[in-house]
């Protein structure tokens, strides 16, 4: 079979869905070799794979803003594409599988993964009219697909509730963290990415994802102001975007490779996220399998995820300060430590890709 993939997202390597990108059809590579699969992304992009996992740059159009030029390359240029090289099979990475009913008419099976139902849940992604159409359409295509694989069970029910899909059409594959993150960094590597941020080992507290609002980052950065009051040996490091804040127990590093990011994990005290939604959370297995203590939002896909290998708070500062307190005690970090390794082995790229080799295939 050849089957054709928008893979858009792994312009953006950072983010989540290029997370789920590359490191899915890297696995892909590795366990099938009898398909054949078509990665077409708008620009090049510095990701390599084995040769039955093609990656094929069809440019954009050059004339209009950016949101209508993505929306024209993901709906015109990517499905005109796989009709021209004669794909078996469509697999859209994240909500963008064609609106047209005319598409579904055809040979080619439609599979798209939905990561979340964030979009269409909250308002502050849908802020202008374009968007506001933009979201409409991707929600009424989502359930227009042949399958639908999602990250969590989380994620699955609310793709039923939210889009109308029919529940038998939903796959759920969940994510991993890459290989990186479970292979022990090396001293250099340790004492480099220290030094580079003046960090000591098991003194400082660390943030990796987004910087959305669902994100919470400035309750976080509220709280643990708190915390530092008495800790004031122990900064919070705050990775990924740069941000506005100028304080002395903050330490902004942008984004970083992932061999830096595994070293900082693995170093930790503790790693903190308080999202208010999310389908999975990928840096919570990252943080998991570099063996750091993890303090998150009490939402049910953390749960789902994390299991009792984690701690969980509501959003209030003092809930905050007390976990952050309990993390960093030695009896409780070192419980936490051990739950996290049953945790790091629950989650497989290999058995994801299994999952969704076997529905595309079939």
């Amino acid at each position: 079979m050849k089957i054709g993939v928008n893979a858009r997202l792994l312009t953006k390597p950072f983010t989540g869905i290029g997370q789920y990108t590359k490191n899915l059809f890297t696995e892909l590579a590795k366990i099938d070799k009898d398909n054949e699969y078509i990665l077409v992304v708008p620009e090049k992009v510095d990701v390599h794979f084995p040769k039955n996992v093609q990656v094929k740059v069809v440019k954009e159009k050059s004339a209009g803003t950016s949101g209508m030029k993505k929306t024209w390359w993901e709906q015109i240029t990517v499905p005109d594409f796989f009709i021209s090289q004669g794909m078996d099979a469509a697999f859209f990475t994240y909500p963008c599988n064609p609106w047209s009913k005319d598409w579904y008419r055809g040979k080619t099976k439609t599979f798209v993964t939905v990561h979340d139902c964030i979009p269409w849940m909250n308002k502050d992604y849908r802020k202008g009219l374009l968007s506001k159409l933009y979201h409409a359409q991707t929600k009424k295509a989502v359930k227009m697909a042949d399958k639908i694989f999602t990250v969590s069970e989380s994620s699955k029910k609310e793709i039923v509730d939210v889009c109308g899909a029919d529940r038998k059409k939903i796959i759920v594959a969940y994510n991993d963290a890459a290989d990186v993150y479970g292979e022990p960094a090396g001293e250099d590597v340790l004492r480099k990415v220290l030094g580079r941020y003046g960090l000591k080992r098991g003194k400082f507290a660390l943030y990796v994802g987004g910087y959305d609002k669902r994100k919470n980052v400035p309750l976080l950065v509220k709280a643990y102001g708190e915390f530092f009051t008495g800790h004031s040996d122990i900064p919070l490091v705050l990775v990924g975007e740069n941000t506005d804040e100028n304080l002395p127990y903050i330490v902004r590093t942008g984004f970083l490779p992932e061999e830096s990011l595994a070293a900082l994990y693995s170093s930790c005290a503790v790693f903190i996220n308080l999202s208010s939604h999310e389908g999975f959370n990928i840096p919570i297995i990252e943080a998991a399998n570099c063996g750091s203590p993890i303090i998150l939002s009490d939402i049910p896909v953390h749960r789902e995820i994390a299991g009792d290998a984690a701690m969980f708070v509501d959003f209030s500062s003092e809930k905050i300060v007390s976990a952050i307190g309990k993390a960093l005690d030695a009896g409780k970090g070192e419980h936490l430590i051990k739950k996290l390794k049953n945790l790091s082995k629950k989650y497989s790229w290999k058995n994801c890709a299994m999952i969704i080799k076997e529905a595309l295939t079939v």
